[in-house]
């Protein structure tokens, strides 16, 4: 009798702990799920943690990960409004947002790509036609709009796609642009033109401030050697008035040493170091050669007598004090 109702114990606990284990439902972090009942979905479930349900076959789960996700569609040719044919590869970042609504309308990740991938190729055809190439490639980055392109394409999925199919598309982004072997040429013509508009722009602005630049050289040249003629002016005036003081200085003190002085002076600039002057000797300034200043003497000293030769004779002949009065001469014919 022990052994019967032992044995019927143990039967019983072991039911109750199936029955349990049947009925507990555990969600993950990161995890939703739906629970269905007889294959309709009832109620879903998007907080971590322990819950019951029914047992198996009554109702049943679907587990759904609510993590982002990134959907890359194929690539599709796309025509810009300047009738460009251009190739495009998109990116879609999706995440289930209404568990219960993704499963009755999709179903599962592989339905849910493929409508993606439809409604992302249909709103990036439509808006694409009303942009033109350059603002997808441009070397002028004032011309690029690939970021407003890219949220304008997100703007017209993402109320369809939360309301029909329960998916929050939170980003949509070109990860790749091609083109057709027909277009290569055309955008490479493209880019080359607006290099060449950018270096003309550029040089333009070189050579307007090269120009500024020599202006300014120009101006503050003429400044400085305007200041440097006036200094150098007053320089050469002070000079001067110092050199004339000297002159006359020396003017008051001997001035027939002074007459003699400027005449060799004068002489010296006339004649240079290889000049040929074939001139009288009796006329002009060659009288200093032949006429000197007299050298003045000590007070009661007498003067010796000269010594002269004349032209006749070739004698040496003594004159007084008197006749000698400003030295030796030479006769206008002497050697």
């Amino acid at each position: 009798m022990l052994a019967v109702l032992f044995n019927l114990g143990f039967a019983l606990i072991l039911v109750t702990i199936l029955i349990g284990y049947a009925c507990y439902l555990q969600v993950r972090e990161g995890t939703a799920v739906v629970v269905t009942r007889f294959g309709e979905p009832v109620r879903s479930i998007t907080e971590p943690g322990p819950y019951f349900k029914l047992p198996w076959p009554i109702e049943d789960t679907r587990k759904f990960d609510m993590r982002k996700r990134v959907f890359n569609t194929p690539y599709t040719a796309t025509l810009t409004r300047d009738r460009r044919n251009v190739v495009l590869l998109t990116y879609v970042v999706w995440r289930i947002a209404d568990p219960q609504l993704f499963l009755q309308s999709v179903g599962d990740e592989t339905a849910a790509s493929a409508k993606l991938d439809g409604m992302v190729t249909a709103a990036k055809n439509t808006l694409m036609g009303r942009y033109d190439l350059s603002a997808l490639v441009s070397t002028a980055p004032e011309q690029i709009q690939t970021p407003e392109i890219e949220s304008a394409i997100v703007g017209e999925v993402q109320g369809i796609a939360a309301e029909k199919f329960g998916i929050d598309i939170e980003q949509v982004g070109f990860k790749r642009i091609a083109y057709e072997q027909a277009n290569v040429a055309a955008v490479l013509a493209q880019m080359r033109a607006e290099r060449v508009a950018e270096a003309k722009q550029l040089r333009a602005v070189g050579d307007k401030e090269s120009r500024r630049i020599r202006d300014d050289a120009a101006v503050k040249s003429e400044e400085t050697l305007r200041e440097g003629r006036l200094i150098a002016g007053q320089i050469r005036g002070e000079a001067e008035r110092a050199a004339a003081e000297i002159y006359a200085k020396a003017h008051r003190t001997d001035p027939e040493f002074y007459r003699y002085w400027r005449s060799l002076e004068a002489l010296k600039k006339t004649l240079s170091q290889d000049a040929t002057v074939v001139l009288r000797t009796n006329q002009g300034f060659f009288d200093l050669l032949t006429d000197p200043p007299e050298t003045p003497r000590p007070t009661g000293r007498k003067r010796p007598a000269a010594k002269k030769t004349t032209r006749k004779t070739g004698r040496v002949s003594d004159l007084d004090d008197s006749n000698s009065s400003r030295g030796p001469r030479r006769g206008a014919g002497d050697e």
